[in-house]
């Protein structure tokens, strides 16, 4: 963790002789097993980094800014830094205040524990709570032609440190998990996509996914596996950058009370473009 901040800081003033442009990214997420939603928006500036002639800087960019993740029980709000030093890898961390409130209905709200174990979630027992979480995540992401068609890998290892409420434990609906006070998640998200070209700048990818979810302090996991398919579009009107729908449809493999479920998500990702 702390040779990705050094990494950050290092590569930063790198940007500074390129001229950094503002960038808006805005994403909206609903799923199923749980049921949950999501509204995410991020304004930034990015500069980019190396040649992008060359095959290793593609899309290459330093880029900091603020973020805010907002669902129907709880808002996240801070500033975050990413930095991509070669066209493979995106290195990312973020601060962020939180805030959970109650909305009367089961397993929504801040539902306080004294014990490692899921608390009673009776909507009405739910209540409100503050606290932060910080992020540091590394992506690793290619694509391989084959002929007309590419193969893209993409993975997500991510650790996230959180501290919420003032009881011993808490159910985070967010991570459908019981954590402690102050508690670490570790996750990796990976996909194999094989794109499509169906039009100029429109594209199909389709695959299959593999999420994984662990907490070292309580020993709980999740796994989830199965098939996701997008649909980008690049400058669909000159002022979007990409129009990028996806969804992902599976089961958990491992989890304390959803093995063998359904699970189901899907959303779609807008990038502006705020400057030619």
């Amino acid at each position: 963790m702390r040779s990705c901040l050094t990494l950050l800081i290092l590569l930063v003033p790198a940007a500074g002789a390129a001229q950094a442009r503002p960038v808006v990214q805005q994403r909206l997420v609903g799923q199923l097993g749980p049921t949950g939603a999501e509204h995410a928006i991020a304004v930034a500036a990015r500069a980019d980094l190396g040649d992008p002639r060359e095959l290793l800087f593609t899309g290459a960019h330093a880029e900091a800014g603020l973020i805010n993740h907002t669902s129907p029980i709880y808002s996240m709000s801070g500033g975050y830094l990413a930095v991509s030093p070669f066209a493979f890898l995106v290195l990312r961390a973020a601060l962020l205040a939180a805030v959970v409130w109650p909305i009367g209905q089961d397993g929504a709200g801040y539902f306080a524990s004294h014990v490692p174990s899921l608390p009673p979630l009776d909507g009405a027992l739910g209540g409100l709570a503050h606290g932060w979480s910080a992020t540091f995540s590394a992506v690793l992401q290619g694509a391989v032609p084959l002929g007309p068609l590419r193969a893209i890998l993409w993975s997500e290892l991510s650790l996230e440190h959180l501290r919420l409420g003032e009881a011993p434990y808490h159910y985070s609906a967010r991570h459908d998990a019981v954590l402690a006070q102050s508690d670490w998640v570790l996750g990796n998200w990976a996909m194999a996509l094989l794109e499509i070209p169906l039009a100029a700048g429109l594209a199909l990818r389709a695959g299959a996914y593999d999420d994984v979810r662990f907490v070292p302090r309580s020993e709980w996991s999740s796994h989830q596996l199965g098939g996701a398919v997008m649909l980008a579009a690049e400058r669909p009107v000159p002022e979007v950058g990409e129009v990028l729908a996806f969804a992902r449809a599976g089961a958990f493999l491992a989890h304390e009370r959803r093995a063998g479920d359904f699970a189901l998500l899907a959303g779609v990702l807008i990038r502006y473009e705020l400057a030619p």
